[in-house]
This record gives structure tokens, sequence and C-alpha cells, in this order.
């Protein structure tokens, strides 16, 4: 993860936030424009974004570190931003296994059938399936291919679209997923699963979400898909519907 050392101004933030931003170094750690992410050399991360958008990660967040899945969230301050601040996860995240794509495959799998297998109590949905209802309601204005896989073989915005349509009663609400199940977010120590980061997206949803984006993130970061069918194997076929895959892809396109 990029870390860029940077300076700031305390009372910009609020007072409770004070004594840890005040105990090290300050570095810009974000990934995208809708939030901004500091990491705090004590061994913190501090999340910032508008009001009320960090109020679900929050939530989840705080569920995976009491379930033994998460890092420990320190606070959550909604003000005229919000503010999340968690304790950084031990280890290093799966990119560090790019290297050994077996090993890879192997942490990846045992990690998402461990948290499909939770019995899920009252959470919220997952943003990630949200994204797939109002992908049915919002017409085809945000299309993006770039997220395509080839195996899937969606050859247009047509194509993917009727896909979507034909298939949007197939779409279950069943299963605790991550919501966006990529390398990034998977965390490892002496080469065994830690936990669960950047939980913005997790929540009740359909498992085959989490499945289409650790495939997408394997062929991303190991610039292959020689991989694909032996995380499948690992994960289980007997586990999902391997042509629900492709459905999902069509749906994200639009999502």
């Amino acid at each position: 993860m990029k870390k860029t050392e940077i300076q700031i101004n305390i009372s910009d933030f609020p007072k409770e936030l004070h004594a840890y931003l005040a105990g090290g170094r300050i570095y810009d750690s974000s990934s995208s424009p809708q939030a901004k992410v500091y990491y705090i050399s004590t061994g913190y991360y501090l999340k910032c974004g508008a009001p009320g958008t960090l109020q679900h990660e929050a939530l989840m967040a705080g569920w995976f570190y009491k379930q033994g899945l998460g890092a420990e969230v320190i606070s959550y301050i909604s003000e005229k931003q919000d503010y999340m601040l968690t304790r950084a996860a031990e280890g290093e995240d799966c990119l560090a296994f790019l290297d050994h794509p077996e090993k890879l495959c192997d942490i990846l799998a045992g990690a998402m059938r461990m948290l499909h297998s939770i019995s899920i109590p009252d959470l919220p949905l997952s943003v990630s399936y949200e994204s797939c209802q109002t992908a049915l309601e919002s017409g085809r204005g945000n299309y993006d291919g770039s997220i395509l896989m080839p195996r899937f073989m969606i050859a247009s915005e047509e194509e993917a679209w009727s896909i979507m349509q034909e298939n949007k009663h197939r779409l279950k609400c069943d299963t605790l997923i991550h919501g966006d199940f990529c390398l990034p977010n998977i965390m490892v120590k002496n080469g065994k699963f830690t936990c669960f980061i950047d939980l913005a997206m997790a929540g009740m949803g359909d498992k085959h979400i989490d499945l289409y984006w650790a495939l997408w993130s394997l062929q991303h970061n190991l610039g292959t898909e020689k991989y694909t069918d032996y995380f499948l194997d690992l994960y289980g076929r007997e586990n999902f519907e391997y042509n629900m895959l492709k459905v999902i892809a069509a749906f994200e396109a639009f999502g």
C-alpha cells in the first residue's frame, strides 16, 4: 500500500483524535478520491469521508473485529466529516504472495470458504449487492467494460445488459460477503490468513460477487487467468454456480 509522508494540522481534526495524531509520523495512504486515508506510524489508520459515508463501514468493521476477522475499530466520529480510526492489521496483504500463486490461491479460497460459512446474524445488506440492485434501475449510463474477464466472453454493452435482465431473479442475498474480495484486502501473517480489511462493501449478499472479484484480482495482479480454475477447485465447485459468475460480471459492469 502506497504511503507518502505528509504534514497535517492536528487542529483540523476532532479533539478525540489528537493524541493519536500527535503520537507518530503521518502518511497519506489514500487510494480513492471518495475518502482520505492516513497511516499513523504508531500503528493506526484514520479514514476520513463525507458525513455519513463511513457509517456502514464502521459498523461492519466493528462486527468483523468482534468475530476475530478484522482490525480493531478505535473510534467512529461523525461531524462535518466522518472519521474512522482503526488499529493497523497485523501482517501483510496478499499482494506479498504474487511469486507463490498456488499458495496465494490456497489462502484466498480458505478465507472465502470460512467467511461464507459463517452463521449470519441480523446484518445490513452488502453495498456491492445493493449496487447490483441499483444497476437494474439506473439504465445503461454507467457501463464499464474494463472489469469484464475475457473468459466469460461478454462482447458488448448490449450483451451485458441482456444477461443482467434475463438473470436478475437469480441473485440471492443469503451469504455474508466481503463485497470487495481483492488481494489487498486480505491480510496474512506467517503464511496464514489473519483478517479482512476495507469492509465498506461488506454485508449480506450473493457469494458469487466475492468469487468474481477474487478471480478478477488474481488475473489482474498475476497477469494471467492460469490460476482461475485452481482457485475455484480450492473453494469447492459444489459450493457455487459457475455460470452465475458471468451474470455477476454483467451486473458489475453496470454497477
